[in-house]
C-alpha cells in the first residue's frame, strides 16, 4: 500500500509564479521611476535663448525669425477682457528654409524685470480662430508664415518684454519688445 502524499500547501503550488514576482518588482519599483526622472530632467534641462537684434531677424532651427512687429491693442470691442488688464500682441514671420518643417511652442511674454510669464490667449477672450494667424509653428507646411500672438497684461506691469519661441532644441528664440 502506498502511502499518499500530504497536500501541497499555497506557497508550493505557486512557487513559481512568487519567484517572477520576487524578481520583476525590484526592477519595476526601480525602473519606472528612474525614467520618469530621465524624462522630466531632460524637458526641464536648462535652454539658451538666442536673442534676435532689433527689427532684425535670426537663423536658427531650420528657419528665418523675425523681424517681430509688437504693440498693445487700444480697440477691445467684443473682446471679453479681465478688469485692469491690456491686451499685447505680437507677430512673428517664420520662413522655414528649404523643405524644411519647423516645431515649436506655443510663445510666451516674459517680463524682463521680474521674470513673469503670460501664456497667449485668444479664444479665451473671444479672439475669432483665423487660419492665417497661427498661435504656433505650423510643422505641416514649408511655406513662409507668421505666428500672431496676443498676452493679456495686468495693467501695472511695464516692459521692456521678451516674446521666447522655444522647442525641444537647446537653444530657443528671443524677442525683445517694448510696447
Amino acid at each position: 500500500m502506498t502511502i499518499p502524499e500530504p497536500p501541497r500547501g499555497w506557497w508550493h503550488r505557486n512557487r513559481l509564479a512568487l519567484l517572477v514576482v520576487a524578481v520583476l518588482l525590484p526592477v519595476v519599483g526601480l525602473g519606472i521611476p528612474r525614467v520618469e526622472w530621465q524624462i522630466g530632467y531632460s524637458m526641464a534641462a536648462e535652454q539658451t535663448p538666442v536673442e534676435v537684434a532689433d527689427k532684425g531677424t535670426l537663423d536658427l532651427h531650420d528657419a528665418t525669425w523675425g523681424p517681430i512687429r509688437s504693440g498693445e491693442i487700444d480697440d477691445l470691442t467684443g473682446l471679453d477682457m479681465p478688469p485692469d488688464t491690456r491686451l499685447l500682441a505680437a507677430a512673428i514671420p517664420v520662413d522655414p528654409a528649404d523643405g524644411s518643417k519647423v516645431y515649436c511652442n506655443s510663445p510666451r511674454l516674459v517680463q524682463q524685470s521680474t521674470g513673469r510669464e503670460w501664456k497667449p490667449v485668444r479664444s479665451e477672450i473671444g479672439i475669432p480662430y483665423v487660419a492665417e494667424e497661427r498661435d504656433l509653428c505650423d510643422s505641416t507646411t514649408t511655406e513662409p508664415y507668421q505666428m500672431v500672438v496676443a498676452f493679456v497684461v495686468p495693467d501695472d506691469v511695464s516692459g521692456p518684454f521678451w516674446v521666447d519661441v522655444t522647442s525641444a532644441e537647446e537653444t530657443f528664440v528671443r524677442f525683445s519688445i517694448d510696447p
